[in-house]
């Protein structure tokens, strides 16, 4: 399972020793590495869980022939249109509806949200019923570059795994250029001037791509500013000074709508045709939070 797709030893184990004794999660968020190997990867647990041979999936029977034609009726894949910015609430009700049809030929229906982190909070928030009871027969697949572009109620609820290369243990690379500069812009923007905060968002004002991970990497460090400010203990990233300095600068109230405001940043990347101009209000809504 898996062949010639690049994840993680632990991952491919945790998820066919899952499959063998029918302990498959629900609700999976797969996360890490890009995009095309997180829908194949996605793809592949689908076919397993539709296979009727003995060896899932075992590649030789007739739903897993039609798995791999991307053809099987109980399979089903919900991404972001062409020309939207998001994946709106009424295809997320479209598809709960699906899901409360028995499947068409097997015992399970599975339904891969590709791409979740472009679902806005209403279309999330749709999905949180469905997750919390749960049909014996549905299985909902999440593909995302990082999980803490969703909201942490969809996160409760389901299981993520990384796929990304083995670590020591921490989500986040040291050695990230993105995750390093967003420590940094974490700690400019609770001890720095506006102006100061504004001058280092310029090393990212002409890379969309760097703006995104720095933005996903912003993401996680307030999150886990949010989880000691509540009294938790399970963080992603460690008690970094960054995020102490967040959770005793910032009130719970500004950290929670500065990671609000920093997944809504991520549509307006991705959809922005001036990037300079997004960047400049980037930094002017942070800091505004902050002054507010």
């Amino acid at each position: 399972m898996f062949e010639n797709l690049s994840v993680t030893e632990s991952f491919k184990n945790s998820i066919i020793s899952a499959l063998k004794m029918s302990r498959l999660s629900h609700a999976l968020i797969l996360e890490g590495t890009d995009e095309a190997t997180r829908i194949s990867v996605a793809k592949e647990i689908a076919e397993a869980l539709v296979c009727t041979g003995e060896s899932k999936p075992c590649k030789s029977c007739k739903a897993c022939h039609k798995a791999m034609k991307d053809s099987h009726p109980d399979i089903h894949i919900l991404s972001k249109a062409k020309d939207s910015t998001m994946i709106k609430v009424d295809s997320v009700r479209e598809l709960k509806a699906q899901a409360l049809v028995f499947p068409n030929e097997g015992v399970k229906s599975v339904f891969i949200i590709s791409e979740a982190q472009y679902m806005n909070p209403q279309a999330q928030n749709a999905l949180l019923k469905i997750f919390e009871e749960p049909s014996p027969h549905v299985c909902f697949i999440l593909t995302c570059g990082s999980k803490s572009s969703l909201l942490d109620t969809v996160i409760s609820r389901a299981t993520a795994y990384t796929l990304g290369e083995e670590s020591d243990g921490s989500e986040k690379s040291e050695d990230s250029k993105a995750y390093v500069m967003a420590a940094e812009l974490i700690a400019s923007l609770v001890k720095e001037s506006e102006f100061n905060f504004l001058k280092r968002t310029a090393a990212f004002a002409k890379d969309k791509k760097l703006f995104r991970e720095i933005t996903e990497n912003m993401i996680s460090l307030t999150r886990d500013a949010l989880i000691l400010q509540s009294g938790g203990k399970e963080l992603i990233n460690g008690e970094r000074e960054e995020i102490l300095l967040l959770k005793n600068r910032f009130t719970q109230r500004k950290a929670l709508e500065l990671t609000e405001c920093l997944r809504g940043f991520l549509t307006d990347i991705d959809s922005s045709a001036n990037l300079n101009l997004t960047v400049t209000r980037f930094a002017s809504v942070l800091y505004g939070i902050k002054i507010s």
